[in-house]
């Protein structure tokens, strides 16, 4: 890591070299520190080495703009987006979503957008993500009116939707209940039919989020 001023001052030829050589590494190296370099330039670079985030100088030179994550990814992917792996462990970068309680501090920009949408945590230091595992995923409603009343982020239990049977050509309704009894008349009972769940095809893969 190395930072300069990039200003040469007039000096002698051995000092000279030393300080144009320091200017070069700084150049070399996108300015990487863990604080800003002490004299901005509009449009200069910096390799923050504390949030490894590469940040561009604004060009009237007041603050600094963040460009990209310096991973593996050069933060194509931001902070708090889903992905499925094929996997059965995160990729770097990326945690899986089980969950878990993790710090508030260490995962910062995943706090900073995800709150404790997916849980508190222990209230003060730690947040959860979102427990995807088994899970099938919804788009939220936002106002449309085809899954109503239902906050950002919550889950939802199993359903099935209110339907009648034709029993002897004649339209009736089955009361709630495996045994499928009648809701007048005479009770009758239907054999059990089918495995734990509803469910379609799918493929099992590892639910992640960017952290």
């Amino acid at each position: 890591m190395s930072q300069h001023d990039m200003e040469i001052a007039n000096q002698a030829g051995a000092s000279f070299r030393a300080d144009l050589n320091d200017a070069l590494k700084a150049l070399a190296s996108t300015n990487s520190g863990p604080s800003q370099p002490t004299t901005p330039f509009p449009y200069q670079l910096w390799a923050d080495a504390t949030t490894g985030v590469l940040k561009m100088r604004s060009a009237d030179n007041t603050i600094w703009i963040s460009l990209a994550r310096m991973d593996p990814y050069f933060g194509l992917t931001k902070a708090g987006m889903i992905m499925f792996h094929t996997k059965s462990v995160a990729p770097s970068g990326f945690l899986k979503c089980n969950g878990a309680a993790i710090s508030r501090t260490t995962f910062g920009e995943l706090f900073s957008e995800i709150g404790t949408t997916f849980g508190a945590g222990d209230g003060s230091t730690t947040f959860n993500v979102p427990d995807l595992r088994a899970e099938f995923i919804r788009g939220w409603d936002d106002s449309r009116g085809v899954d109503s009343g239902r906050a950002f982020g919550s889950g939802q239990g199993f359903s099935v939707e209110s339907h009648n049977h034709l029993y002897g050509g004649t339209a009736i309704q089955f009361a709630p209940g495996a045994n499928g009894s009648l809701v007048t008349g005479n009770t009758y009972s239907t054999s059990f039919y089918g495995g734990s769940e509803t469910r379609p095809r799918n493929v099992a893969l590892l639910a992640c989020i960017k952290i």
